[in-house]
């Protein structure tokens, strides 16, 4: 039979100490440890993403087609907007460099529509206007407007587009 003398921990003691610390340990750790949303109510990774897709659209108003180029995951495969078929990066960046080739003035407006964050994936959905003014006067999509879904993946910390598709928006119609 084990006595206890003092200044000595029995097993028992020593097992509660543990069977309380432990668990205490690991709680602590895991809040500390826990990314908080920001006030908005969104993840970090939504808002990194966000400012990625104004990233985007100022390389595209700038004809900017290398930065372009480096938001894209080497394997993404999407359906950009007016395309008969998927495009991979490859071709993802001819759109970008006939706007810089036309000195096109484009201009677009973002409106958010939502986002869903799956930890290091990210999917962004919004719509915007796309006008194109050539430089002969010639206007080309002053009353479309498209949407947009962009599926982001964090790799190395760095979020790079892995998919997507675009579609005109039509004109709601009354039931």
């Amino acid at each position: 039979m084990l006595t206890h003398q003092e200044g000595h921990v029995t097993t028992r003691q020593w097992l509660n100490h543990v069977a309380v610390g432990v668990p205490l340990i690991i709680l602590v750790t895991g809040v500390s440890q826990a990314q908080l949303p920001p006030a908005s109510g969104t993840s970090a990774g939504v808002e990194a993403v966000w400012a990625r897709e104004q990233q985007y659209w100022r390389f595209v108003q700038s004809g900017d087609v290398d930065n372009y180029r480096a938001l894209w995951d080497d394997s993404f495969r999407g359906w950009p907007c007016k395309a008969q078929h998927p495009a991979t990066k490859a071709t993802i960046t001819d759109w970008v460099r006939d706007i810089r080739d036309q000195k096109v003035r484009f201009t677009y407006g973002l409106t958010r529509e939502g986002a869903a964050d799956f930890g290091d994936i990210v999917v962004a959905y919004y719509q915007t206007p796309m006008v194109y003014q050539y430089p002969d006067g010639r206007v080309v999509d002053r009353d479309r407007v498209f949407k947009f879904t962009h599926t982001w993946r964090r790799s190395g910390g760095t979020w790079l587009i892995i998919g997507g598709m675009c579609g005109e928006l039509l004109p709601q119609t009354s039931p």
